[in-house]
């Protein structure tokens, strides 16, 4: 039997910089990955001959300033864009906010430039107070815990306005009904979330337009640019490698199995797998404390959104964007009311496909036209609140057909004309998501963003859980469901990683 000192279950963003970290610490480390290539969402796609896009998702969450400069990932080509602007076309018109502060000023009515403004700021400093308590690493040692904060450093973000729904955040802070919807948009597309439910004001924080990225070349770049860090660290990748087991030996990891018959010994375990996958499908129940199980499985996930891919035969006609080319760089959300996307909300509640919901396009060969053939174009189409396992049944060809038509009918109102330049289409679903990525439920946020499964609280705010810590000692938790996620990219396969060294330097885990 193989014996490393770690293994890493997962070649996604975090499993990788957790990889990177432990390696250059010294530890002999293997990174196992169910998958043909790592990278996991952070991968480039070629759904249609010499046609290419990131399947996933058109942006990953933002790298925290210091991780991104410490990993050296600008040397590799692996720079993430923030979009320049963002379009809503709604029923009531159409805005275009621009990420710098000066051409947003400029871009919208004078009266609402300052409350805008101000809200930008704000919303600015809670990521900032974020990104100063998730990357907090030097203080972690098992044995302390504080619920909002380290021993000595920042606490989470906090605030009442953070209980209140997203509707009343922006109406105290926003006269304008259309910047209200636009604002609402940007932080709850690609989730299903009702803006008049308490606690949706924390989608706000959340990544959206100037506060996350996309890749010129598509989001594997991302992923490259990972990989060859990691084995360019030591790191030993196999891929092709499903994880099907953690054996537990008096109350702690002993290593992983492959398949369900190779087992490789080690000393501890790091997932970069979201918590219902690592708990309730890897480890064996029995091995848990008794109340366990049952608290995992109360632990909310599901699906929140399909993406369909399209490739175009012509370069689309944007009318919004034929004063600045920006606005057709980042994302173009077609809504019609806060109402709608309530409605929507509720629809996933019930397991149907919405009637009307929350579309999102993007056309990402504007930014990189390699990505499509000459004068040909690729655009996506994310649509927000789209069940993972329907009430009616199975996802059929004539279901998926009919997320191609919403996709459509939502493209024809900001590109009109869009419709008749299809050649293809490729339709990406909850268990889209769970076959490709491992996740729960298609799940790609981890759990719900909500106030209690989120931030300190995520995935449970006790102190068996600080810094990627679980219930079985030498197991770690990095991916999705812990607490920087999905707010910031790495945070949390650094700080699993961490821990993990912490306690080898203290013989917990020797």
């Amino acid at each position: 039997m193989d014996r490393y000192e770690a293994a890493v279950i997962g070649a996604g963003p975090e499993g990788l910089v957790a990889y990177i970290v432990l390696a250059r610490a010294g530890v002999r480390v293997i990174v196992l990955e169910k998958s043909e290539e790592p990278g996991g969402r952070a991968t480039t796609l070629e759904f249609h001959p010499g046609f290419r896009t990131s399947p996933y998702a058109d942006e990953l969450a933002p790298f925290p300033h210091r991780l991104y400069r410490s990993l050296g990932l600008a040397q590799r080509g692996a720079v993430l864009v923030p979009s320049p602007a963002s379009v809503l076309v709604s029923d009531d018109g159409t805005s275009v906010l621009f990420a710098g502060e000066d051409r947003l000023a400029r871009s919208v009515p004078a009266e609402s430039a300052p409350e805008l403004l101000a809200f930008r700021r704000q919303m600015q400093s809670a990521r900032v107070a974020l990104e100063e308590r998730a990357t907090v690493v030097s203080k972690m040692r098992r044995g302390w815990f504080r619920p909002n904060g380290t021993k000595d450093g920042p606490a989470w973000p906090s605030g009442a306005w953070l209980g209140d729904s997203l509707e009343t955040l922006l109406s105290a802070r926003m006269a304008s009904p259309l910047l209200r919807l636009h604002l609402a948009a940007d932080a709850v597309c690609g989730r299903a979330v009702s803006p008049f439910l308490a606690g949706s004001a924390l989608h706000a924080v959340a990544p959206g337009v100037g506060g996350s990225g996309q890749s010129p070349a598509g989001l594997g770049r991302c992923g490259r640019a990972l990989t060859e860090l990691a084995t360019a660290s030591g790191v030993t990748i196999r891929c092709n490698a499903p994880v099907t087991g953690i054996p537990v030996s008096q109350g702690r990891a002993a290593g992983v199995v492959l398949g369900g018959k190779e087992e490789i010994g080690t000393d501890a375990v790091l997932s970069a797998l979201d918590l219902k996958q690592t708990m309730l499908r890897l480890v064996d129940w029995a091995e848990l404390p008794d109340t366990l199980p049952k608290r995992l499985g109360r632990f909310r996930m599901a699906g929140q959104r399909a993406r369909v891919l399209f490739a175009l035969d012509a370069l689309p006609d944007l009318p919004f964007a034929r004063e600045s080319r920006d606005a057709a760089h980042g994302p173009i959300h077609v809504a019609s009311s806060l109402e709608d996307i309530s409605r929507t909300y509720e629809a996933w509640r019930r397991g149907a496909i919405p009637v009307s919901p929350l579309v999102t396009l993007r056309v990402p060969s504007f930014a990189d036209p390699r990505l499509a053939p000459i004068g040909k174009a690729v655009m996506t189409a994310t649509l927000s609140a789209i069940p993972a396992r329907l009430s009616d049944g199975a996802w059929t060809a004539e279901k998926r057909d009919r997320l191609v038509q919403l996709a459509l009918s939502a493209a024809e109102r900001a590109m009109p004309g869009v419709s008749a330049r299809v050649l293809a289409t490729h339709v990406l679903t909850g268990p889209d998501f769970e076959a490709a990525l491992g996740v729960t439920a298609g799940d790609l946020d981890g759990g719900e963003l909500a106030p209690d499964q989120a931030l300190e609280f995520r995935p449970f705010g006790t102190a068996e859980w600080q810094d990627g810590r679980t219930p079985i000692q030498g197991l770690y938790l990095g991916g999705p469901s812990s607490a920087p996620s999905p707010f910031l990219l790495g945070v949390s396969g650094e700080r699993a990683a961490l821990a993990m060294l912490a306690d080898f330097q203290t013989g917990v885990l020797r």
